[in-house]
């Protein structure tokens, strides 16, 4: 199996697998090819392993039948492979759904499989040859008993491996969980149903405090996130769109650096790496993240099946977490699986001491694939399939998807809602750990998105065009969910009204944990006296977009056009790391629209293609001046 999975691959053209690039891959496949004997090496032992194991089971069922041979040993062994094959396409049928000729079987399962025919049909057919062994002798009858003790034994034995640990001695916890792209309008108390997203409404109807016009600097990830750790606007942090290259950074403190200082534990995880990855310089000292670079964009192409299919596990993930651990790999990558063993992570780490501990959950990213039941969930049945199970990319240009006749906006948002409601049970996953081992209660939590999202709402040209963030300063893109909830014993409103940054959370950490505040001339504010409904004055905020997929002329004509958007952006360093090439950067900055926001109003300034720069005003513009007077002074300081 691994050499015919191996040979297709190569068949199929994949970059950097014995295949001779040049060009801009050259730098991707010598950053790739010293890794890849050893990353293939534990894929076959996957392979070889999984086979044995299922090879010893369907020879135990061969002689149970009293056939010994191996003409009866390679049936049951296909079977058995089926049935595993069957149930994990169930669970997860992105891992077969570039295979055309399993297309008519896996609609099928899309729309009527469930978990447990796959299962009881396993059962039958492991019962029935040791019913029959049972029946023909009473020596096979004990040998049955051994064996029925023997499989009692390995149940147990990994119960109790995968058990979540017990809480410990309760040392100060700190949980930041990050919610990547999740609008704040699908939480039941802003005006969304209650289906997307249970855990979260339930974690702000159980005492968290809702901030319900919470905003962020930049709407796209990785700056979002920097803005975050060292209370700074982008500008100041020297991160303003995806990917920027390290040498840009401005070395700066952040909140989780304080924390360590402290002695604190400092943990960051991640499943998904190739937009955000967090390094040394953010402060956390455990990083728990998939491979950072060209690797993680090679590893999405390798469709080893196998993996998905054996390896899909605690053992698999210690043994493969570049496949297991990883967002990027659909299908391969179980999200359920994964939220469990970072909840034991969790629980374990805050056994130990004082510990901080920070998830950014990516189920909304590309490949964007549901997994079960979710992927039944908002999109309508009557939609391809290809459409249900993967994030595809439809041009953001007029027409451009309605034209194909194969997306609407209502089966984006379908798929947008699916996804979070899969991020929100790796949540919930997360919160039902600290409750059993009696750390929820008195834990400092806080619930956040690093940005919004648009479906383009307000040009019904676009219906069906890919959603995106960071191409416009909107409250779609820019306003996001923040939830805190206190340790026990102290009150907090239910509910608060303000307008608050996403930035403004370090300081607030670090004021809530007692700890040493961040340099003077940061941007953001502690939001503690809100929390302890102490007066507040609130502050304007300010915000740019990033670079995206989209031309911002597509939303702004006469727009200046902005940087390309092709594969020249960027480079791959020798260590494989892939960032935006020194040529491109100036052009992405230029090309950002800049704004502030105070709670009224919206003032952006957008750089027109003649030259000149356009500023409008969105809301109430009746008295904008101090606004504006506000957004000249940060932009005077702003390159």
């Amino acid at each position: 199996m691994f050499a015919l999975e191996t040979e297709r691959l190569l068949s199929a053209g994949l970059v950097g697998v014995g295949i001779d690039v040049e060009g801009p891959y050259a730098a991707l496949m010598n950053a790739i090819r010293p890794l890849l004997p050893g990353l293939l090496a534990r894929v076959a032992a996957v392979y070889g392993v999984g086979g044995a194991v299922l090879g010893l089971l369907a020879g135990g069922l061969a002689r149970a039948w009293g056939r010994q041979r191996l003409a009866w040993v390679i049936p049951h062994w296909l079977v058995l492979l089926a049935l595993l094959a069957w149930d994990r396409a169930i669970a997860r049928p992105a891992l077969f759904d570039d295979l055309p000729a399993l297309r008519s079987v896996l609609g099928w399962l899309v729309d009527h499989g469930q978990p447990w025919h796959p299962r009881v049909t396993v059962g039958l057919w492991l019962a029935l040859p040791l019913g029959w062994l049972a029946w023909r002798s009473r020596e096979h009858q004990r040998s049955l008993g051994l064996a029925c003790g023997a499989v009692v034994a390995v149940g147990l034995l990994g119960a109790w491996i995968s058990r979540t640990p017990s809480g410990g001695e309760r040392h100060p916890l700190v949980v930041l969980i990050g919610v990547d792209a999740f609008r704040p309008d699908r939480l039941k108390a802003l005006g969304g149903t209650g289906a997307v997203a249970p855990h979260l409404d339930r974690f702000v109807e159980e005492g968290a405090t809702l901030f319900t016009r919470a905003y962020t600097t930049i709407a796209q990830t990785e700056p979002a996130w920097r803005s975050l750790l060292t209370a700074r606007w982008p500008h100041r942090t020297g991160v303003r769109y995806s990917l920027t290259a390290e040498s840009r950074w401005i070395p700066t403190s952040t909140f989780p650096a304080r924390f360590a200082d402290a002695h604190w534990r400092t943990v960051f995880a991640t499943d998904c790496s190739r937009f955000h990855a967090e390094g040394p310089d953010s402060g956390f000292a455990t990083r728990l993240q998939p491979p950072r670079g060209a690797v993680n964009f090679l590893l999405e192409k390798l469709r080893y099946r196998a993996v998905g299919l054996f390896a899909d596990h605690r053992l698999g993930a210690a043994w493969l977490p570049e496949f297991i651990d990883n967002r990027a790999l659909a299908g391969i990558h179980d999200p359920i699986g994964y939220a469990d063993r970072l909840a034991a992570r969790l629980v374990l780490e805050a056994s130990q001491g004082p510990t901080l501990f920070a998830f950014h959950a990516t189920a909304a990213h590309f490949p964007g694939d549901p997994t079960y039941p979710f992927y039944r969930r908002f999109v309508a049945p009557s939609e391809p399939i290809e459409r249900r199970l993967r994030m595809h990319f439809s041009p953001v240009v007029p027409g451009a998807a309605g034209g194909a006749g194969s997306w609407n906006r209502a089966g984006a948002e379908g798929l947008y809602d699916e996804l979070l409601a899969q991020a929100d049970a790796q949540v919930g996953q997360l919160f039902d750990a600290l409750k059993r081992t009696g750390r929820y209660d008195d834990a400092l939590i806080v619930l956040f998105s690093d940005h919004g999202e648009s479906f383009h709402a307000d040009r019904p040209d676009l219906a069906g065009a890919t959603s995106v963030h960071g191409a416009r300063l909107s409250e779609e893109e820019n306003r996001v969910l923040l939830a805190v909830k206190l340790p026990r014993g102290q009150q907090a409103p239910a509910r608060v009204d303000t307008l608050v940054r996403l930035l403004d959370m370090g300081p607030t950490l670090l004021e809530l944990s007692q700890l040493p505040s961040l340099p003077s001339d940061v941007d953001g504010v502690s939001l503690a006296p809100l929390l302890r409904g102490e007066p507040f004055q609130p502050q304007p905020l300010y915000a740019e977009t990033g670079f995206t997929h989209v031309s911002p002329e597509i939303f702004d004509p006469g727009h200046w056009p902005g940087a390309p958007r092709s594969f020249e952006t960027y480079r791959i360093r020798q260590d494989g790391v892939v960032e935006v090439d020194g040529s491109a950067h100036d052009a992405m900055v230029r090309e950002k629209d800049r704004g502030a926001f105070d709670g009224q109003r919206w003032l952006v300034d957008r750089p027109q293609a003649d030259g000149s720069t356009k500023r409008t005003c969105v809301g109430d513009c009746a008295e904008p001046a101090v606004l504006s007077s506000w957004l000249d002074a940060v932009l005077s300081r702003a390159p």
